[in-house]
């Protein structure tokens, strides 16, 4: 779903579609149906200072202020702050906003599943470097300052929506606008409030209606918004359909998590479409989709992201846009339960032990009684005088 990108009249979209450290614009393109940088789009002149970010890694699922923070603690000697408002819905190479927090000290710009990170100093606009994704949201953030309110995680079922959150008192009550999806794709907006306790707010949801959209907001103040789907998809009995298409020109959608086909009529083969197609995780993809001989154009997805809205656009004119959901969502891995504990095996019987081998006859200690040896010693006299005698009695 495509997130309000006016708050307090900021200019958040820029068109340019690639910029070097000095300014000068380059040319981004792509042909057939695979992900393209730069939208056609008008490049504005941009004033005033411009600093390129630094690709610092890839994105963290989750809410807005944890997807690329890891790149500014590795930068931070103190603790970091996510600083308001936050910017999405965002697109093109470059971001100007027309205010920067006073206490600002890097920004991140995230652009499809890559994170970018550079420091504030006197940037009025910051850029990505050639040959980058899109951006889709800026999230600004200081070093050491007051703690500011934070969403840390939140999880979606048919339900619930659980956020887990920091800096916020218990008792606190946060609201929830919460888009759903029928099962004929019908959209409606329902609110719901929750109180934070031991840092956790639970939002209890309708069960029945599929959850793609959140807006979540501490008074004024929003902490995170995105596209959802619960992880236990559909919430209806069957998958919602996207909805009809209003231009004749496309007759039928169908939406999986390997691809997207689109069925046209009165669109001549080798024509082209420019889809851009939202992720759940605030990820943006645009493609160039030529349609086929009998009138078909597919989009190949990555399979492990939930596709969350299409835009449709042929000859300059926009010929479809809703949000969708895939038939076989969720897409994205879901962590399964953990396991039970496997029983511990049964100690192993001892052996038993080896038989002693049979000890050869030891000699029999010396005696030490006296009367014994005198005994024996009497003995071998008679002995020996029965042997003499013989043998003086052999005539040997």
């Amino acid at each position: 779903m495509a997130a309000n990108d006016g708050n307090d009249g900021l200019n958040r979209r820029t068109y340019l579609q690639a910029i070097t450290a000095t300014g000068a614009l380059i040319g981004a393109g792509a042909m057939g149906a695979s992900p393209v940088s730069g939208q056609e789009q008008a490049t504005p002149e941009v004033d005033g200072e411009v600093t390129v970010a630094e690709f610092c890694g890839f994105f963290s699922p989750g809410p807005q202020i944890q997807q690329c923070l890891s790149c500014v603690e590795d930068l931070c000697d103190d603790e970091v702050n996510p600083e308001f408002p936050l910017f999405t819905g965002l697109t093109g190479q470059c971001f100007t906003p027309n205010e920067i927090p006073d206490n600002a000290d890097f920004i991140t710009l995230k652009a499809g599943l890559n994170c970018y990170v550079a420091p504030v100093d006197d940037a009025t606009t910051f850029c990505l470097p050639p040959g980058s994704p899109d951006i889709s949201n800026a999230t600004f953030y200081s070093c050491g300052e007051d703690p500011t309110p934070t969403v840390t995680a939140f999880s979606v079922t048919c339900d619930e929506l659980t956020v887990t959150t920091e800096n916020i008192d218990d008792g606190e009550t946060l609201t929830a606008t919460v888009t759903f999806l029928d099962v004929d794709g019908a959209e409606s907006e329902q609110s719901f409030d929750a109180t934070v306790e031991d840092g956790v707010a639970v939002f209890e949801l309708p069960g029945d209606l599929n959850p793609s959209f959140y807006v979540l907001t501490l008074g004024d103040l929003v902490l995170d918004e995105q596209d959802i789907v619960a992880e236990d998809a559909p919430c209806t009995e069957e998958p919602p359909e996207p909805p009809e298409p209003e231009d004749p020109r496309i007759d039928e959608i169908r939406v999986t998590c390997e691809e997207i086909t689109i069925q046209t009529t009165d669109i001549e083969a080798g024509q082209t479409l420019f889809v851009t197609v939202s992720f759940v995780g605030d990820i943006v993809q645009t493609y160039n989709v030529v349609v086929d001989d009998d009138g078909v154009g597919t989009i190949a997805l990555p399979g492990d992201l939930d596709p969350s809205s299409i835009e449709i656009i042929f000859d300059e004119e926009t010929l479809f846009e809703a949000n969708i959901q895939a038939e076989d969502a969720p897409c994205a891995p879901v962590p399964p339960e953990p396991p039970e504990p496997p029983e511990p095996p049964e100690p192993p019987e001892p052996p038993e032990p080896p038989e002693k081998p049979d000890k050869p006859d030891e000699p029999k200690p010396p005696v030490d009684d006296k009367k014994e040896l005198k005994k024996r010693m009497e003995k071998h006299k008679e002995m020996y005088k029965k042997y003499k005698k013989q043998y003086e009695d052999c005539n040997c």
